[in-house]
């Protein structure tokens, strides 16, 4: 009876050590954002992961706004998805280079990847993460896998999902899904630079 209470306690801290972890990971990114560490960042971004998360949701909706979404898996859609790929990758490359990338999640926008019209979007702040209930809440745990959408106080399609993945024991962030808002822009600026 005292082994498998033991044994049960154990596995209880395991699995408290295990749901609490990420969210230390979130406060330390939210750190190094605030402060501009640079040096920092990219031991707790998986900058390669980003961009492929990235790159889908821009194309996705330059598909839509272009009106080029039609039958799944036709010639014309393709093409379209390519061009609109090839056009989004120098975006998202710009997006993901560390200044840019630390001023999207502090500011919702760096201002050198926008031509003009910055989205009005709010960032990851400290502000937005007090209420821990709320972080909770607006979290999502799986096996090596983290979701968390921030600011926890608003709708749900002005938050970033942010996606930590556990790699060598340590969650590091490596998907962000952006607000509408801010994937609208993005894919403005894609059918910019396709109009050019």
């Amino acid at each position: 009876m005292r082994t498998t209470l033991l044994i049960s306690a154990v596995l209880l801290a395991l699995w408290l050590a295990y749901a609490a972890s990420p969210f230390f990971a979130v406060y330390d990114l939210l750190r190094i954002v605030q402060e501009r560490n640079l040096a920092e960042l990219p031991a707790r971004v998986d900058f390669p992961a980003v961009r492929r998360s990235l790159t889908p949701q821009i194309v996705r909706t330059y598909l839509r706004i272009s009106g080029r979404t039609g039958q799944s898996g036709s010639v014309a859609e393709q093409f379209a998805v390519s061009v609109g790929a090839s056009l989004a990758d120098p975006l998202v490359a710009k997006l993901v280079s560390p200044e840019a990338f630390v001023e999207l999640l502090r500011t919702g926008g760096p201002s050198d990847v926008f031509s003009q019209d910055i989205p009005s979007v709010e960032g990851f702040s400290s502000e937005g993460l007090k209420n821990l209930w709320r972080v909770y809440a607006n979290s999502e745990l799986g096996i090596a896998r983290f979701f968390l959408d921030v600011p926890v106080d608003k709708p749900q399609q002005e938050t970033f999902r942010l996606q930590f993945c556990l790699k060598n024991w340590t969650w590091g962030l490596c998907g962000v899904e952006l607000p509408e808002v801010l994937q609208l822009r993005l894919a403005q600026e894609v059918l910019k630079r396709e109009q050019r």
